[in-house]
């Protein structure tokens, strides 16, 4: 049973009072932490008083449907009998349960009963499909938890660095993955498998039925083998061969894709060059992501000056063109689930990938999950050409923020030439100074051209004149609203990065890439949004930006950049 515990939350304990009602919060794919439930698929629930104050555990298959006094349930939303959950684990605060393959897709209300006592139903959605992987944080973000079968002396898990880790109850060897070497996902939610319930078997390959084809940095390869685990009840595995032309990075990212143009973000891979002991990265050390392979943090420091402009045409968002310029950032400590998003998005040139987001503001999903914030002082100053002395304060949210110039509110500031910051020092971060030199000119020359619906069937082109030595990055967006409206609101989207040299003055997205975004009209009326970004910023591989920041604590922030960016952001469809 240790392919189970890659699903495994390091849990909390609460002792809570005995008959107390059962309460839930959320329920969610075991592995990807997405609120869908697929039919056939184990999901975790967490609420409070759920079941005993120490965890209680099945001994393995077959799981029962009652365990230590908890129950969990199924019923249609329109009525009809209760579908029984098989429990793998229950505790007062979170419990795992295996949704039968039988249980038809539709809307449902989920119930936890603990000592006799039933909680309110909380409504989700079952589907055919919704598969995700196991991670290595534990919490469906970041590196994906992968095994490399290609070894002579075993599995090994996939990792930044070569080493040994103690994971499941035992010692593991770990290192990136090669070109050519085959791995396996574990996961959940590849779809109704009658067979595995009970007692782990399989009814063979998905991959035909459902058009599997796993994605790495936007390269389609078809799985060898796409199923249920034998042994484990409602545990998938993916075994697929990497090609020689895989992208090579620590954070290559990974998707499932399916029939009807279905698209399942899983996170993201250590590929390196064969031999080598550690995954490449311009900006990681060796002993960084030594650090975060054994379940460590890293510190780093953020600050950047932005040239903004917003064009809002005939997508029903508004109209006119708004500018901006700022200048803002953080400290952070980061683990390695928030590192994995921050720096598969920090950009190394030739990388070209997509990713989901669910409930996420548009600087979530354009710029990272947030971290643990480091406070430097009550203020930092900048200086430079057209700014003296100006104060930027630390908020409340634990970041430094400045608007230097909007439409309608003075002239702008930002011009070419040199700009420093220093920071007095804080409870977290000592003294330090930074500077940047912000660049000339930068120009998307095509933009006129981009219509206000981009076609998803076809490569997208896109160019430019200016950035200097510098990195251009295009990004996309299209989402649905969750919650608020226009540039405040709170998206389910999909989005995609691409990089290149800006030296280069074009960029192609492909299609394949573009289809991984949902159609969406991109118009206040339909309640979505739509969005191309294009800009220029440094090349972190050059060493640009990059200062150094002591901690209080001592030593140094790990690593630190003051950067600078020159973006024009375009609301618009996708079809």
């Amino acid at each position: 049973m240790f392919k189970l515990f890659s699903f495994l939350l390091t849990l909390s304990v609460l002792i809570v009072p005995a008959m107390a009602q059962p309460a839930i919060r959320s329920t969610l794919n075991a592995s990807s932490y997405r609120p869908t439930i697929a039919r056939g698929s184990w999901f975790v629930v967490f609420g409070s008083n759920m079941g005993p104050a120490s965890i209680s555990m099945a001994p393995g298959a077959p799981f029962p449907l009652e365990l230590s006094g908890t129950r969990v349930t199924f019923t249609l939303a329109t009525g009809g009998p209760a579908i029984e959950c098989r429990i793998w684990y229950t505790l007062a605060t979170q419990l795992a349960a295996l949704l039968p393959s039988a249980t038809p897709a539709g809307q449902y209300d989920v119930r936890v009963t603990y000592n006799n006592q039933t909680s309110a139903p909380f409504r989700l959605s079952v589907v055919q499909r919704n598969p995700g992987v196991a991670t290595i944080a534990e919490n469906g973000v970041g590196p994906i938890q992968a095994t490399n079968a290609s070894l002579n002396g075993g599995i090994s898990l996939v990792r930044f660095t070569s080493g040994t880790i103690s994971f499941g109850g035992r010692d593991w060897q770990h290192r990136p993955a090669y070109p050519g070497e085959t791995l396996i996902l574990w996961g959940t939610g590849l779809g109704a498998d009658e067979m595995s319930d009970v007692n782990g078997g399989s009814s063979g390959d998905m991959t035909t039925a459902f058009n599997l084809r796993v994605a790495i940095d936007g390269l389609e390869i078809r799985p060898a083998y796409a199923g249920r685990s034998n042994g484990s009840p409602g545990l998938d595995q993916i075994n697929f061969t990497l090609p020689a032309n895989v992208t090579l990075g620590c954070f290559v990212r990974a998707q499932l894709l399916g029939g009807a143009g279905a698209t399942y973000d899983l996170g993201t891979l250590a590929i390196a060059r064969p031999g080598s002991s550690q995954c490449p990265h311009p900006v990681l050390t060796e002993s960084l992501l030594q650090r975060l392979d054994q379940r460590g943090t890293v510190t780093l420091g953020n600050l950047g000056l932005a040239k903004f402009r917003v064009k809002v045409g005939a997508t029903g968002q508004g109209s006119g063109d708004s500018d901006f310029e700022s200048f803002g950032g953080e400290f952070a400590r980061y683990a390695i689930d928030r590192i994995g998003w921050y720096f598969s998005l920090h950009f190394q040139s030739g990388s070209c990938y997509s990713y989901g987001v669910l409930n996420g503001e548009i600087g979530f999903v354009l710029g990272g999950i947030p971290a643990v914030r480091l406070n430097a002082g009550s203020q930092l100053t900048l200086n430079g050409p057209n700014v003296s002395n100006r104060a930027v304060p630390f908020t409340r949210d634990g970041v430094y923020d400045a608007t230097l110039y909007a439409s309608g509110m003075g002239t702008p500031v930002l011009t070419p030439g040199v700009y420093t910051v220093t920071g007095p020092g804080g409870p977290d971060v000592g003294p330090f100074t930074a500077s940047t030199n912000f660049p000339g000119t930068f120009t998307w020359t095509n933009e006129a051209s981009i219509p206000e619906a981009i076609p998803r069937n076809q490569d997208l082109r896109i160019t430019w004149t200016g950035g200097g030595d510098g990195l251009v990055t295009v990004q996309g967006f299209a989402g649905q609203v969750v919650s608020g409206q226009g540039l405040e609101g709170n998206y389910n989207a999909s989005a995609f990065a691409c990089v290149a040299q800006a030296s280069a003055g074009s960029l192609t997205i492909p299609s394949a890439v573009l289809r991984q975004l949902p159609q969406v009209a991109g118009t206040a009326a339909s309640r979505t949004i739509g969005a191309l970004l294009v800009g220029t910023g440094p090349d972190y591989s050059r060493g640009q930006g990059v200062f150094t920041a002591p901690l209080t604590a001592g030593g140094n922030v790990d690593v630190s950049f003051f950067n600078h960016g020159i973006a024009t952001l375009k609301l618009l469809g996708y079809n």
